[in-house]
């Protein structure tokens, strides 16, 4: 895969002159977004089971209702959603899924003790065997865990021994699946985190980023990067609309405010979002857009993950301004009908044709470089008549100087839930 570079500005002694005009067509596909939770706060995880079946959790959350942990099977064949088993807790949050070295399937998450003030949050983690999930092992013992994550090998966790949610005496923590400490470090101020393979990109209370190397604990600015789920460290400008992944960048066409790449095989699933929420597809160097998945509307602040299991992308994207959490499931080849759940709305995309121009004008000492995207698709109704879909007929952007950038959000949500405290805390893919 190759590195998709600007067009160079020439030198031109000319009113305009069109450097570029591309053209391809994509393969109509039916693309199907489904609005799993109306109401509280919810997060999610999903993960490949097989090459055909996807695992995907959520914890909802409401008033005077202890939040638990569901899920869907969703098979990825024939789009059918089966309830999955779950451990059963209560008091849960912050579901994550993860792979162990072994090949099983490990489902973490953070149980709640006590009530506020005086309250305890550990991280607890059951692992799937012959079906059915064994019982629940405390990874952490005491204080209050602010972030974790896990690559199958490690647990890479933001602790405060005492339950202040101040942050001012934040530990980092690296501990074996069973939960034994392999490695302390004492970092205040930190708020959430990305690791893979030993390192890993904190966030900040006050917004930075610093990327630590968890072997021998040293630290240097981020400067903007993530860690995907395979360990691959990628940023997006949205000045730019450009995605970096591992030094490879390409520039996403549209006005999209964050970006997060998803790895399968050979390339990569894009979503982007802003106005919309957009899906795109990077191969070889060659990025084709796949379809809206949502109409136009405030889509600036989510949580982007997916998998690809077979032919079938599942994207999840968790709406922090609304609270509400979608999923859209993407054949990458064939159709897809869901069963099983109400709420789907199916987006039928017709052969996708996208023109690419890129002009630059020179006018005196002014040089101008507009680039103009138009992009057709075509929505069908509801599957799910209760629900209306957005008719989207083309889309055109025209890309400006990089404007300043969109201001650092930190969402922390504090829930008072049958007199205890549930503290969820931002991490992975939110767009700051």
């Amino acid at each position: 895969m190759r590195s998709l570079t600007p067009i160079p500005i020439m030198t031109i002694v000319a009113v305009v002159t069109v450097l570029a005009l591309t053209s391809h067509v994509a393969v109509a596909v039916t693309v199907v977004t489904i609005n799993l939770t109306n109401t509280g706060v919810n997060d999610y995880t999903l993960a490949p089971v097989n090459d055909t079946t996807i695992l995907f959790y959520y914890a909802p959350v409401t008033f005077g209702v202890s939040p638990i942990i569901e899920g869907y099977y969703i098979n990825v064949g024939n789009c059918q959603f089966t309830q999955a088993p779950a451990p059963q807790v209560v008091n849960a949050a912050e579901p994550e899924l993860v792979r162990l070295l072994n090949g099983s399937l490990a489902l973490m998450w953070l149980r709640v003790y006590g009530k506020y003030p005086n309250v305890s949050i550990l991280i607890q983690e059951s692992v799937l065997s012959n079906g059915q999930w064994g019982s629940p092992i405390n990874i952490t013992h005491n204080g209050v865990i602010a972030g974790y994550t896990s690559d199958g090998e490690y647990i890479y966790i933001v602790h405060e021994p005492e339950p202040s949610l101040s942050y001012s005496n934040t530990q980092v923590i690296v501990a074996t699946m069973s939960g034994v400490t392999v490695k302390t470090f004492n970092i205040p101020y930190v708020i959430g985190i990305d690791a893979y393979n030993m390192t890993g990109v904190l966030l900040l209370a006050n917004g930075s980023k610093a990327l630590i190397n968890f072997r021998n604990g040293t630290i240097k600015p981020a400067n903007g990067i993530w860690i995907t789920r395979n360990g691959e460290y990628f940023s997006y400008s949205s000045g730019s609309h450009t995605l970096t992944i591992n030094g490879l960048r390409t520039t996403i066409p549209g006005n999209y405010t964050g970006a997060y790449p998803i790895p399968f095989n050979n390339g990569y699933i894009i979503v982007a979002w802003g106005s919309i929420v957009s899906a795109f597809k990077w191969v070889g160097g060659s990025l084709t857009p796949i379809a809206n998945l949502t109409g136009v509307g405030n889509w600036e602040y989510l949580e982007v993950d997916g998998a690809v299991a077979g032919d079938t992308a599942v994207i999840a994207f968790l709406d922090t301004y609304r609270m509400r959490l979608y999923a859209s499931i993407i054949p990458l080849n064939g159709e897809c009908t869901p069963s099983g759940i109400s709420g789907a709305v199916t987006t039928t995309v017709a052969p996708v044709t996208t023109t690419i121009t890129t002009a630059t004008v020179t006018v005196g000492n002014t040089t101008t470089v507009t680039r103009t995207v138009y992009v057709n698709t075509t929505v069908t109704v509801p599957v799910n008549k209760t629900v209306t879909a957005t008719v989207v007929r083309y889309l055109t952007t025209t890309v400006r100087a990089p404007a300043s950038g969109v201001p650092i959000v930190i969402v922390i949500v504090i829930v008072a839930i049958v007199a205890i405290v549930v503290f969820l805390v931002t991490r992975r893919h939110y767009a700051w």
